[in-house]
């Protein structure tokens, strides 16, 4: 399974996410790290993921985001984006984009509080339907 692997860290310590640092996986096993040509398509990736207030003191890794989409149909084209917000090791909640007639639209959103505000609504939907429609655009 490939997937993109997103490290938001506060390395200047002011209660914020000062850096963001992505990694693109295979299998669990880094392929490569972020290139300057990635740095501008994943941009306003990073920046709505900054929005979502996971991130790192300092240099740590432990909080990261694994986004990654399948194709069950097998048609070349993904039918559901999961977006998984880690601790460590474990996974500390989810969220999840599906495009139910496979026609690149999402009709389906589903998430809890990805913006840790303490609730989750529309703006976390927004989150995520706008973090899957970047990473969508992702070449690997």
């Amino acid at each position: 399974m490939r997937y993109l692997k997103v490290i938001a860290q506060d390395r200047s310590r002011k209660g914020s996410a000062d850096t963001v640092h992505f990694e693109f996986h295979e299998d669990d096993r880094l392929q490569r790290e972020t290139m300057d040509v990635d740095r501008q398509r994943l941009s306003s990736f990073g920046k709505t993921y900054l929005k979502c207030a996971w991130f790192n003191e300092g240099e740590g890794e432990e909080r990261h985001l694994r986004i990654f989409s399948q194709n069950p149909s097998a048609d070349g084209t993904p039918e559901t984006v999961r977006l998984h917000f880690h601790e460590g090791q474990k996974i500390a909640y989810k969220a999840a984009a599906h495009d139910l007639d496979n026609d690149g639209g999402l009709e389906v959103i589903l998430s809890s509080d990805v913006d840790n505000d303490g609730r989750a609504d529309r703006t976390d939907r927004s989150r995520v339907t706008a973090l899957v429609r970047e990473f969508l655009k992702v070449d690997w």
